[in-house]
């Protein structure tokens, strides 16, 4: 028997390499955080005798992290970039983090770095002086220093298959299967889709992308986005006429859990990032850090 060929997306390095349960997750960032805090330690009583230290948690870690995720988001919508290279950047960001610690690398730093690599790898390349200047960085060598290190963390593994691809192959084949027989209406579909880039914009920031695939994730966002405007009927119509019945009715719970998780997902408020970014300075690695002796 010929073995079925695989999807292109499965024979991806994101499909071997970064995809996870929650409890991997978990797990890779306490396993982080705790190998972190045991080798900083040594370094900051090599450097002053401290006993207790505050030091910053997996979760925190993941708190600010989010933050600087949501503050790319505002800047690439500043420079009109496009939400494949903001896409790209956030994943780079989240995928450096589940093994590095902000106490080794400030997040600023690798969110600022992730989006020049993005700018290279969604083809929106940039000079790294184009790049200081725009956004108004007067001093670009920490975005240089750090290039091969968030590559080695991102595994030299620059391509991401993003949700908006497939969400925008949705919304033509939408158009392909119902516009013929004058069954649909193209003003609430531009208005879904519309949602629907929303939508995956919250999912981004969320650990969604490292449990889910693209494709899975753009059927959730067609879902979700479409309740808001009656328009979810005819994308369950439009999945049941291209998937298995079984595939819908799986696609349909995943909606359900990924809904919840956005509805739980909450913007981290400038206050709470600042008060973990100033604990993040009494713990930082003296080794990395420009300000200490060692």
């Amino acid at each position: 028997m010929t073995e079925a060929k695989k999807h292109i997306y499965e024979e991806s390095s994101q499909y071997r390499h970064w995809r996870f349960s929650p409890s991997e997750l978990w797990e890779l960032r306490q396993s982080c955080n705790s190998k972190t805090i045991q080798r900083v330690r040594e370094y900051i009583m090599e450097e002053q005798d401290v006993q207790d230290i505050d030091f910053i948690t997996a979760d925190e870690q993941v708190k600010l992290c989010r933050y600087y995720e949501q503050q790319l988001q505002t800047i690439c919508a500043y420079l009109k970039l496009p939400d494949v290279c903001m896409a790209t950047a956030v994943i780079y960001t989240k995928r450096f983090f589940l093994r590095n610690s902000i106490m080794d690398y400030h997040p600023k730093d690798i969110l600022l770095t992730c989006l020049f690599l993005s700018t290279k790898s969604e083809g929106e390349r940039m000079s790294i002086d184009e790049f200081g200047k725009n956004l108004q960085i007067p001093n670009t060598e920490m975005i240089l220093k750090l290039e091969f290190i968030v590559s080695q963390g991102l595994r030299f593994e620059y391509l991401i298959h993003h949700p908006y691809r497939a969400a925008y192959g949705h919304y033509l084949d939408i158009q392909r299967v119902f516009h013929k027989n004058g069954e649909l209406d193209m003003s609430l579909l531009k208005d879904t889709y519309d949602r629907v880039k929303d939508v995956i914009g919250k999912i981004l920031l969320t650990d969604l992308p490292l449990i889910y695939q693209p494709a899975q994730l753009a059927v959730a966002a067609f879902i979700i986005a479409g309740k808001n405007n009656g328009f979810d009927i005819k994308v369950k119509e439009y999945l049941v006429q291209r998937l298995d019945k079984d595939l819908v009715d799986t696609l349909y719970t995943m909606t359900i859990l990924m809904d919840e998780v956005l509805e739980e997902s909450q913007q981290v408020p400038l206050e709470l990032a600042q008060g973990i970014d100033k604990r993040l300075q009494s713990c930082r690695n003296p080794l990395k850090n420009p300000e200490s002796k060692l």
